[in-house]
């Protein structure tokens, strides 16, 4: 059965990294076979003694010794390992349909070396340093789902750091961050966009064609619509996660008015006011002063 580490380079557990270094230069010095040539003895106490500042000097090999302490057997009884956070930049469009992405994952993954025991005939792994896992970075593929929002995270059950001493792996957990698109944005469950229309459509009516996240939609303008009117159209969005049912779109009419003017169109304009008057601030009256 393998010694305590810190009981080895005889520091508390508490020790920074300076006091184990420290310790280990003493101790190897003492113990050296290089000093000690005759003494069997001193042979295994230097090797275990590497083996402790092995394990000691390593942040990542310390931390998992820490909560699982130096026995094999004890790791190997289904320690499960960490689970791995990665995020991902998605288009707009893949949120329509989802996509699968592949990430570099950066993960502890078994050891080749020693097959993940953690050590060999000679004591500790040099490989891994003792610990039977060995970071790496793997390419692994996620699918995204159709629907998913900024800041969403999906769990990719076992693609995360394998376990200490054949221990299985952990879940990989990928946070998505959606690219802005020019056109069109997510308001909670519904996209939206900001549609332009001439003042002559917004007085006439039309129909116009309008690009959604479906595809292709088109918009009936009525008569006489004012700007910042929205209309919804049904099935034209994108889904909620986990349903493949298309959420809708809301259209927000923009009514852009010409400019220059010059004599003769400013005539007409005042001809049509004319034939057309509207009185756009007959409400304000009521509330000069402060009265309600």
């Amino acid at each position: 059965m393998r010694r305590d580490y810190y009981a080895v380079l005889g520091v508390a557990a508490t020790a920074p990294p300076r006091e184990i270094r420290q310790a280990y230069r003493r101790l190897a010095r003492q113990y050296s076979p290089d000093v000690n040539f005759w003494e069997a003895t001193a042979r295994t106490l230097f090797e275990e003694i590497a083996e402790a500042y092995r394990i000691l000097s390593d942040p990542d090999a310390r931390s998992l010794y820490d909560r699982f302490g130096a026995q094999p057997d004890a790791l190997a009884a289904g320690r499960r390992g960490e689970d791995v956070h990665v995020a991902v930049e998605i288009g707009f469009a893949d949120v329509v349909h989802g996509v699968t992405v592949e990430l570099a994952v950066p993960r502890f993954s078994p050891c080749e070396t020693c097959h993940a025991r953690g050590h060999g005939d000679g004591g500790a792994c040099g490989a891994c340093a003792g610990r039977g896992v060995r970071r790496t970075v793997d390419r692994v593929e996620v699918a995204i789902p159709a629907g998913v929002d900024s800041g969403m995270q999906i769990r990719v059950p076992g693609q995360g750091s394998a376990g200490p001493f054949g221990g299985p792996r952990g879940n990989l957990l990928v946070s998505t961050r959606v690219l802005e698109h020019p056109f069109f944005a997510r308001k909670g469950e519904g996209v939206h966009c900001e549609l332009p229309v001439s003042v002559w459509e917004a007085l006439r009516g039309t129909r116009i064609r309008v690009p959604t996240p479906q595809g292709e939609a088109v918009l009936v303008v009525p008569p006489a619509t004012q700007g910042g009117q929205v209309f919804r159209l049904r099935g034209q969005g994108v889904p909620r996660p986990g349903d493949d049912v298309p959420g809708d779109l809301f259209v927000t009419v923009r009514v852009e008015l010409p400019g220059g003017l010059d004599a003769r169109t400013d005539e007409l304009v005042r001809e049509l006011e004319r034939l057309m008057p509207l009185t756009a601030r007959g409400d304000l009256e009521r509330f000069r002063g402060g009265s309600a």
